[in-house]
């Protein structure tokens, strides 16, 4: 696509862009428009540069990993390969090229952003890679990772904390605004859009155990269904093997991989991947065993001292283990400037699928999101003078559909969706759709409660239909279970 943003800013004054989501992907994304003189208004169901994933990553594991071709004898085109060799053909046409021609300056952008120090002069071999680009960085201070783009938004931009995005207003097939649900005044608000951009995160806390926060519960899959939103895979997942303590924490892929992992009293054989570490943990929490982990000596020290101090029976070098969803890897289908198939409706960061296929490289999160933030912002510059400015009398509420027995039917998410996060048989999958697709419903509830758990119902269906169709379509696959 030819940029002829700098051509058309005397046509953007007045446009309004809705963005859902305060992470990394979508402060990128308002920070991009801001300069182009768009108006923008931020959705957060928290608080501002804290709802999404960005702002945990540092704690849930000793550093933060940079994943770019940014090393002498690297190139963007051999990361390429590497990212087709893991996604197995997975890939939307065209997204993939992209982000590895853009993610080294990306990655260069990101240390400056959240002022990150790297640890070591040379880069590390991570999995999926053919030649060491993984740096370890960590935050030079304190304070708020995304600091820096919340301060360059500041006073430009119309931000509304503690709003959950429920719902579009439709015009026919097009999108005309959000409907957000507001916690300070508990009620329903239109916020008019000449565009929307989804940065709402992932689907993590569609699963009861997970890397991300809270509200990343599959908004983008919610929304993008309800708006009739082409999907991409949405039912590939990556988990990782976790400490089973509140809040979770991962050692590092090094680490697991030296230690001594067991189930009750039996050790595991060793295994030269994370993926096969992840199976075997699953198939025994599964059948209902105790996971547990011993360190080599010295990988004791990458843990927190919050973690090393846990009361643990004496003598015992065991910390206890669980699995968590980290990513969802598949969600709203894009195209390589994070345009979804329906006019004015985009995605970025974690709520779009189609980059990595069927299995994300370690380290790349914060490069996507920081990549196509961007780039949806410009398409969306260069979009809007094509399209009629919206109308404030025009269309119709489309809400995400409210169930009832909201806690009832967040105890059974946990359980269907806790025995699906990684070993889905497809009778589970058929039995879990068709529960799910029966709960009842009810006339507009409206209450936070209410809300989330018919996004997180909305999304679980997605992730099952999508598995559903992938079973019938490829053969169910026996889940390996444990030896003897």
């Amino acid at each position: 696509m030819v940029d002829r943003s700098a051509n058309r800013a005397s046509d953007l004054p007045g446009r309004r862009v809705v963005v859902v989501g305060s992470g990394l992907a979508g402060l990128s994304c308002a920070a991009e428009l801001v300069n182009h003189q768009v108006q923008v208004t931020l959705l957060t169901p928290g608080r501002l540069g804290r709802d999404g994933a960005t702002q945990r990553v540092h704690v849930l594991a000793p550093w933060i990993l940079i994943n770019a071709p940014c090393q002498r004898g690297d190139s963007p085109d051999r990361f390429f390969h590497d990212l087709l060799a893991a996604g197995k053909g997975l890939h939307r046409p065209g997204v993939t090229e992209v982000f590895a021609e853009e993610a080294p300056r990306a990655a260069h952008e990101l240390l400056e952003l959240l002022d990150l120090v790297p640890l070591g002069e040379k880069p590390v071999l991570l999995p999926g890679n053919s030649l060491p680009r993984g740096r370890r960085c960590l935050p030079r201070g304190r304070r708020l990772l995304l600091h820096r783009l919340v301060t360059a938004i500041a006073g430009q931009v119309g931000v509304h904390e503690r709003a959950l995005a429920v719902g579009f207003q439709m015009a026919g097939e097009r999108l005309v605004g959000v409907w957000a649900w507001h916690r300070p005044t508990e009620a329903l608000q239109l916020h008019r859009a000449d565009a929307v951009v989804l940065a709402c995160g992932g689907v993590g806390a569609v699963f009861p155990a997970s890397t991300g926060p809270r509200w990343c519960r599959g908004s983008a899959l919610a929304l993008g269904s309800l708006a009739s939103a082409l999907l991409h895979n949405p039912h590939v997942t990556q988990a990782l093997p976790v400490l089973g303590v509140p809040p979770v924490y991962f050692p590092t892929t090094a680490a697991l991989l030296k230690a001594l992992v067991g189930v009750g009293e039996k050790v595991l054989p060793p295994v030269s991947d994370l993926e096969s570490l992840t199976q075997l943990l699953a198939a025994a929490l599964r059948a209902g065993q105790r996971a547990w982990v011993e360190l080599a000596p010295g990988d004791e020290e990458l843990l927190p001292s919050w973690v090393r101090e846990i009361p643990r029976a004496s003598t015992s070098p065991r910390f206890p283990l669980t699995l968590a969803v980290h990513h969802g890897v598949g969600g709203v289908a894009i195209d390589s400037w994070g345009r979804t198939s329906v006019p004015g409706l985009y995605a970025c960061g974690e709520a779009a699928g189609g980059v990595q296929g069927a299995k994300r490289l370690m380290g790349t999160g914060l490069l996507e999101a920081r990549v196509f933030g961007k780039r949806a912002a410009r398409a969306v510059i260069h979009d809007l003078p094509k399209r009629d400015p919206v109308s404030e009398k025009d269309g119709v509420p489309r809400l995400v559909p409210c169930p009832v027995d909201t806690a009832e039917l967040e105890l059974h998410l946990d359980q269907w969706m806790g025995a699906l996060a990684v070993i889905r048989p497809k009778d589970e999958v058929d039995s879990y759709l068709r529960l799910l697709a029966r709960w009842p419903q009810t006339a507009r509830e409206e209450s936070l409660r209410t809300w989330l758990a018919a996004i997180r119902r909305a999304a679980a269906q997605a992730i099952l239909m999508a598995q559903q169709k992938a079973l019938a379509s490829q053969g169910e696959e026996v889940p390996r279970e444990l030896a003897g």
